[in-house]
Order: structure tokens, then C-alpha cells, then sequence
């Protein structure tokens, strides 16, 4: 069977997943291709609502600085978007009060901004303005069952319509196809199908659960921040928590523990359980609170990916992003910015002169190597936990983690190395630039090493402006 690729700008790509991965990458598309039909097997709402196949929409979802800023890249106008839509726009050092095992972190301008909101909203916001392309089209309540084509390449996908059983009798034509279809794919299947052998897969499962619910923000709430995030670990207790403002004047409060400390969806645990956090702070703020929905619960964390290596035996023309090549512990808050960072490296690699051909191979490389620095990130943090099953820390990374944590004390202190740690923790610069001599010699002071550093803690309430508190 021959390929059916063609000169870039006559392709016809098919991009199975709506998923802000999917959607984000059939955007690029549509600026290098003829026809872009993205393929959705859920039916897509028409508004910032839950939908099934996004179970994390319920949870906390930390759009990154640089994945904002990505994202504005590949769609401008969007964090106007999201602002309009109430959205809160937030300081990363000034309006997050973040407490460490060491305390609570500086508190200063930074200069960072990032968008607090819902991942309803987010998806939807990203649906609205790819719709806008005038050649992409999407296909809803279709599920792809497998590919059309051979181990050389695909030349279309089999689908599957909910109530139009006659539609499925034609695969979808394509010169490319995408998987963006996350944890749950299913592209190993395809590529059994079509003779390939599936790639191996790295596993780190450090069996995280957590919990979340949506406030209302009460009306005589005053304090001098604005989200609060409470990271566990030694000395003090294992369970951490986030309190975010979104939009429609709401909190939406995510608990997290692991192993037998798993938070649960009863509604007699969740407050019990905030309380028992390093600071119970966010327990404070929610106690008076009204709840908005019920408690959701996800054990859904362990880190996977594929590893693709150069040559391997599959088709040219099938790419894997987002979360089915690699997906991160959710509670790091890195998928989006994954999805955004792939997406535009899409785009980079289709504007090389080769176009289509060897495509796989130079795509699947470039974004291994890029998610590499989120997966070694979150890697380091799941295998220091009790219980984690997978591959086992290295030395470097054990080392890595002990540095981190002095990083994390100096920054109890230091806004100089706590914006550092900040820069690194929104992949606007890679971990090595914590070694750069005047972060490691701050880091370094006998302050920030040994036992925690006695910070004060933030105010529930409190009048006067955020750049007062936490001094």
C-alpha cells in the first residue's frame, strides 16, 4: 500500500482527541494543511461545563506561565478571553501565599502573571477560537477504532458514530494522523493492528489521590492573598492542599495524599482532612463557605510515557501528543503546559523544508527531549514518596531532591531564589539554572539549610494590600 502523503499544503490531517492537546494541534495544522477534522467521541458542550471524558475537569488546574503565554502565541486574544470570562489574573509571588516543608515562601511582585480558571472554561475557550478556522471541521460522538494504512504509513482512520452505524462504512481519509487522545489511549491496539510493535512504556506510579470541591467565595472574606497552596512533606505531614480562585466568584479546593493518607469524596471527611494539612489555613477559609458541588475524587496520577525511539517500526505519518506519548502526576500541574509546548513544536517542525516526510521521527524526538525536563521534575518529587512502584530514583536524582529542598528553605527568606525556583517551576528556565553561581551561593547560606525556617503565617483576614503580608 502506498502513502498517501502529498505536498504539505494539499494534506488533509485528522487529529483524534479534543482535548486541549488535540485542539491546540489542530490549530497549528490548519496554518500548514488543506483540511483538518478533529475527532471527538464525546459530544462537545456549548459552554465552560464538565464533560465525561475529561474526569480531571473537576480538579484544579494549573495553567504554567509559559504555557499561558504559548497558548496566547497559537491563539491570540486568549488570556483577554479568559479574563473577560472572570477569570482571575494573579502574581505568582504576590497573590500565592505557598507554604513549603521549610514555611511559607517570600512574598514580593514578580512580575509573573498567570490566569486562575477552571479547566471547563480553559477547553472550551480553546474550542471557541480554533472553531474559528475556517478549515477545520469536527466530528462529535465519533470514536476511532483503529487505522487504515500499514507499519509504513496511514492513509486514514476507522470511526465509529453514535447513532449513524452507516458513517462508519468509510474510514476518514488522511496524509497525517494525530493521537492526542491522552491516558486512555488506545494506539497501542492500533499499532498491533497494523503490525507494529507498540513502544515501551516508563511507569513511575506514586499512588496520589486527591479530592476537590467548588465554594462559593464569601462575601465578607477579606485576607491578604488571594490561592494558597500548602505542600506536605517531612518534617511535617505528607497531604498538601490548594485553595484557587476561578471564575464566577468560586474557590475550587483540591486535597491530596497518597497511600493509606487519601483524601476520600465523603462529605463528612473533607474538612477533617484540610484541617490536617501543615497550616490549616485553607481548612479556615472554607469552613464558613458554601459548597457548590459535591466532593470528586481521582487516583488517575502516575507518570507514563512512551518512549519512541528513532527508527522504530511504525507509520511516518502518526504522531503521538499531549498525554498519550507522556503524561505527568496532574497534581505538578504540567499537561497543559506539555500540550501547548507540542503543539508549537508541531508547527516549528511542519515549517521545516521536509514537510511530511520523516515527520515521526523528527517530531517524536524533539518532544521527548522537551517533556524530558517535566518528567524528570515530576519523577524526582513521586519516587521520594512511600510506596512509589516503578523505575527508582537515580543518584542524581536523590541529589537533585536534596538541593531542592534547601532551594525551597532559601526561598522562605530570599525572593531571589524563590522567583528562581518559581521561573523553573513554570518552565521558564530549565532546573540546571538553580546551579548558576548566585542562586546556589543564596541557596547555599547556612540559613536555608538544616531544619525549616520559622516564617509567619499569612492572616485569614487582615486588612491592607498584598505586598504587606507574610513579612
Amino acid at each position: 500500500m502506498k502513502s498517501r502523503i502529498t505536498a504539505l499544503e494539499n494534506s488533509e490531517a485528522v487529529v483524534v482527541g479534543g482535548s486541549i492537546a488535540g485542539l491546540l494541534t489542530a490549530r497549528v495544522l490548519a496554518d500548514h494543511v488543506a483540511r483538518v477534522v478533529v475527532v471527538e467521541q464525546d459530544p462537545l458542550p456549548e459552554g465552560p461545563v464538565p464533560r465525561r471524558g475529561v474526569p480531571q475537569s473537576t480538579h484544579v488546574h494549573g495553567l504554567g506561565v509559559r504555557g499561558l503565554r504559548t497558548i496566547e502565541a497559537l491563539l491570540p486574544g486568549f488570556t483577554d478571553e479568559l479574563t473577560g470570562a472572570g477569570a482571575p489574573l494573579l502574581d505568582l509571588a504576590a497573590d500565592l501565599a505557598m507554604r513549603n516543608p521549610y514555611g511559607w515562601a517570600a512574598v514580593f511582585p514578580s512580575g509573573l502573571g498567570f490566569v486562575c480558571a477552571g479547566r471547563p472554561l480553559v477547553e472550551w475557550t480553546v474550542r471557541r477560537m480554533v472553531r474559528s478556522a475556517p478549515n477545520i471541521t469536527f466530528r462529535e460522538g465519533t470514536r476511532v477504532t483503529g487505522l487504515v494504512g500499514n507499519a509504513t504509513a496511514v492513509t486514514g482512520v476507522r470511526v465509529r458514530t453514535r447513532g449513524r452505524p452507516s458513517d462508519d462504512r468509510v474510514p476518514l481519509p488522511a496524509d497525517l494522523v494525530v493521537d492526542a487522545t491522552g491516558r486512555g489511549s488506545a494506539v497501542d491496539n492500533w499499532l498491533e493492528q497494523l503490525g507494529c510493535t507498540p513502544p515501551p512504556k516508563e511507569i513511575i506510579d506514586p499512588h496520589i489521590g486527591y479530592a476537590s470541591r467548588l465554594y462559593r467565595i464569601p462575601e465578607d472574606h477579606r485576607a491578604p492573598w488571594r490561592s494558597c497552596y500548602i505542600q506536605g512533606g517531612p518534617p511535617g505531614p505528607q497531604r498538601s492542599g490548594v485553595l484557587a480562585p476561578v471564575e464566577g466568584g468560586r474557590w475550587i479546593v483540591t486535597l491530596i495524599g497518597s497511600g493509606a493518607d487519601r483524601p476520600t469524596t465523603r462529605e463528612q471527611d473533607f474538612l477533617p482532612y484540610a484541617r490536617g494539612l501543615a497550616d490549616p489555613l485553607i481548612a479556615e477559609a472554607i469552613a464558613h463557605a458554601e459548597p457548590l458541588t459535591d466532593i470528586s475524587g481521582s487516583h488517575a496520577t502516575s507518570n507514563r510515557r512512551r518512549l519512541i525511539r528513532p527508527g522504530a517500526r511504525q507509520p511516518g505519518n502518526l504522531l503521538l501528543t499531549g498525554d498519550a506519548l507522556c503524561c505527568f502526576n496532574p497534581v505538578y500541574g504540567q499537561g497543559m503546559t506539555a500540550a501547548a509546548l507540542g503543539a508549537a513544536l508541531l508547527g516549528e517542525c511542519l515549517s521545516e523544508p521536509a514537510g511530511l516526510p520523516g515527520l515521526s521521527d523528527r517530531y517524536h524526538r524533539q518532544l521527548t527531549a522537551l517533556t524530558s525536563t517535566f518528567w524528570d521534575m515530576a519523577a524526582t518529587a513521586d519516587n521520594l514518596l512511600p510506596g512509589t512502584e516503578g523505575t527508582p530514583p537515580t543518584r542524581s536524582q536523590r541529589l537533585a531532591s536534596r538541593y531542592l529542598g534547601r532551594v525551597q528553605a532559601a526561598g522562605t527568606r530570599d525572593p531571589r531564589v524563590h522567583l528562581a525556583f518559581l521561573e523553573v517551576l513554570h518552565s521558564l528556565r530549565p532546573p540546571s539554572s538553580l546551579f548558576a553561581p548566585r542562586t546556589a551561593i543564596r541557596t547555599l547560606l547556612p540559613r536555608g539549610a538544616g531544619r525549616p525556617v520559622p516564617q509567619a503565617r499569612p492572616a485569614l483576614t487582615a486588612p491592607g494590600n498584598t505586598s504587606d503580608r507574610l513579612r
